[in-house]
């Protein structure tokens, strides 16, 4: 009695494994495929849904030295992707102090990225002159900041005393690498 028991059970076993399918593709489709020569699963009246339609993620990616800064001023915007449409969406956005700065005259730096002339809006300041670099970041899945129009993104700096004189930075060191990563929508 026990042999016929797991025999059924082995083949009820075998029977239930899942289909593999490509990735990328819904399992659920590939279940509702009829093999050749037999009529579709489906009734007539039931249209099969179609797999959505995904736009192809790109991603930019930049690194920005500590001798770019040089503005005399506290703040400085430093382009990153112009000409963004308002029909961009983010995946992500990833800012990240690959080499710790260091200055003896600046006392504190952060780094936010928004769009030109206007607030970090994408992605928050986060302080720099971190002892964690390189493990010193931010990631945020933003929302998009326009439907309309076009932008451009920006590397907003921010510190507690002047970048620099004006062709010379106030930092010995540093490196911020940023990655931007979206897709257009039809």
């Amino acid at each position: 009695m026990k042999t016929p028991l797991l025999l059924l059970l082995f083949a009820t076993a075998v029977s239930a494994q899942v289909q593999s399918v490509p990735c990328g593709a819904s399992s659920g489709v590939a279940g509702n495929t009829a093999p050749s020569g037999r009529t579709s699963p489906v009734a007539a009246q039931i249209r099969e849904r179609r797999p959505p339609v995904r736009p192809t993620t790109s991603c930019r990616c930049g690194t920005v030295g500590a001798a770019s800064l040089t503005a005399k001023s506290s703040v400085l915007e430093i382009p990153v992707l112009s000409g963004l449409t308002g029909s961009f969406r983010f995946d992500h956005v990833l800012v990240r102090e690959t080499r710790r700065f260091s200055s003896d005259s600046v006392a504190s730096l952060a780094v936010g990225v928004g769009r030109q002339n206007g607030e970090a809006d994408i992605l928050s300041p986060f302080s720099l002159k971190s002892d964690s670099a390189p493990d010193n970041f931010s990631y945020e899945r933003p929302v998009p900041p326009q439907r309309a129009g076009t932008y451009d993104l920006v590397l907003h700096f921010k510190a507690s005393s002047t970048l620099g004189d004006g062709s010379a930075s106030n930092f010995a060191s540093g490196t911020v690498s940023w990655e931007i990563c979206g897709y257009n929508m039809p």
